[in-house]
């Protein structure tokens, strides 16, 4: 088909193990085991618990495993679930092209529906560098005018993304794979109203993606049928959810350029905007010991989005907090870190933490915009009350595939997070199921080690 879905659909179907670039195969891997150590370490937050619950009391049908549940659920309650808990934490990957988080919504979709459908790990690693080409590609192709205009890509984008992946696993032909995406772009939402007053759809929208990617493959596979040209049409995708548009980019380089190795790692547990800022001030401020009465005020230079999105000082809940740069910039001077015990109600209401937020500024730098998107950098500026003046700029955060840290980070994240809730030897073990993907007969050998036992 020549549509922008038929085109996407195609290059689905071709994707195999044995085509796949090496590189491309561990990015994937990475890629599994950072979801993983998010959705853990996420899993005992109230959001998750309420998620878990519901989803046992949905369908307690024992098709796919809760992660750090007690059994199986239904494979669409199991997918929402645990998209859910990868998303709390603010630790997901996350693509800045497309402006979204890629791995909460095609994991916990590919995991799900691998274990009931009893898919091998072979297979599971095209599925899930499917799913992020097609994050990338349509998120990329619809930015930025799609999220200044109050979309949160990781549920919309999110939902195309799992349907690729799901549409993968079960094999679909190419007609069929361009109806789950057709039916997955007419099943795409999530709103950035959450921003008002701090509370829990940003991650509702990771678990119904991944949830509504499962059923949009189903329904295809069925025989239900989507429309053809879901992103271009005149009442498609790009018309109805953007300004302006580069339907191009969703197609450009397809086959030569690797979407998801364009993914980045999270090592500070707020939105990603706030974390070249981070990076800034960690580096500022490393460089003298630093008392908070010491301190006269903080700038911070940063392109449009970050300032106008999270620059908020309200902040009443953890999610307010991982939304707000002048918390996450306190938190940082006054701890040294910005990890998953700044968000606690002991560092949320700490008299020091609020006073000098109130030190902070945020503002736009036109000269970081004309960065964008390529690098998303920071300017951090402390002002001391004796005269003196710490700066530092970032060009790129720490987790960009140009600042990537080391491959033993991306592992020792994994096991601090699993660590939370498993004991040593069983994150060593999960571990080694991943590294081991392709020997994997059946996933569940894998999901298994994710259950609460």
């Amino acid at each position: 088909m020549e549509t922008l879905t038929g085109k996407l659909a195609n290059f689905i179907g071709h994707l195999n193990y044995q085509s796949l670039p090496g590189e491309v195969l561990l990015k994937a891997k990475h890629c599994l085991m950072d979801t993983l150590g998010a959705a853990l370490a996420g899993s005992k937050m109230p959001e998750a618990l309420i998620a878990k619950k519901l989803a046992e009391k949905l369908n307690p049908r024992k098709e796919s495993t809760l992660f750090t549940g007690k059994g199986k659920v239904g494979v669409l309650e199991a997918a929402m679930a645990n998209g859910i808990m990868s998303h709390v934490l603010e630790l997901d990957d996350g693509n800045r092209y497309a402006q979204g988080h890629p791995g909460v919504a095609v994991i916990p979709a590919v995991l799900a529906l691998a274990e009931k459908e009893k898919i091998k790990g072979k297979e599971v690693l095209p599925a899930i560098v499917a799913g992020y080409e097609v994050f990338g590609r349509v998120g990329a192709g619809g930015n930025p005018s799609h999220f200044n205009r109050g979309f949160h890509t990781t549920g919309t984008c999110g939902t195309f993304a799992a349907a690729a992946a799901a549409g993968r696993l079960l094999r679909l032909n190419e007609a069929k794979m361009v109806s789950a995406l057709g039916i997955a772009g007419s099943q795409a939402a999530g709103l950035f109203a959450f921003m008002a007053d701090g509370t829990m759809t940003k991650v509702l929208h990771a678990g119904k993606a991944a949830q509504n990617g499962i059923l949009s493959a189903y329904l295809a596979q069925s025989g239900f049928t989507g429309p053809a040209a879901i992103l271009e049409d005149k009442r498609g995708f790009y018309k109805a959810f953007a300004d302006t548009s580069n339907p191009d980019r969703v197609v450009r380089g397809l086959g030569e350029k690797y979407e998801i190795m364009t993914t980045y790692v999270k090592y500070h547990a707020s939105c990603r905007h706030s974390h070249a800022p981070i990076d800034a001030i960690l580096d500022s401020s490393s460089r003298t010991s630093l008392r908070a009465e010491e301190i006269e005020k903080v700038n911070v230079y940063t392109y449009t989005i970050a300032a106008k999105l999270i620059d908020g000082k309200e902040v009443t809940t953890p999610i307010s907090g991982k939304m707000s740069l002048p918390y996450s910039a306190a938190v940082a001077i006054l701890y040294g870190k910005v990890g998953l015990g700044e968000f606690k109600p002991k560092v949320l209401n700490d008299p020091a933490v609020r006073a000098l937020m109130a030190k902070v500024d945020v503002y736009a730098d036109p000269e970081l915009d004309k960065l964008v998107p390529d690098h998303r950098g920071a300017k951090a500026e402390i002002l001391l009350k004796d005269g003196r003046r710490l700066t530092s700029t970032i060009l790129d955060p720490k987790g960009e595939p140009e600042n990537p840290g080391s491959s033993s980070e991306i592992y020792d994240k994994f096991r601090m997070l699993a660590g939370t809730i498993f004991k040593t030897a069983k994150v060593e073990k999960i571990l080694e199921k991943i590294e081991n993907l392709e020997k994997v007969k059946d996933i569940s050998e894998l999901n298994s080690f994710l259950l609460a036992r």
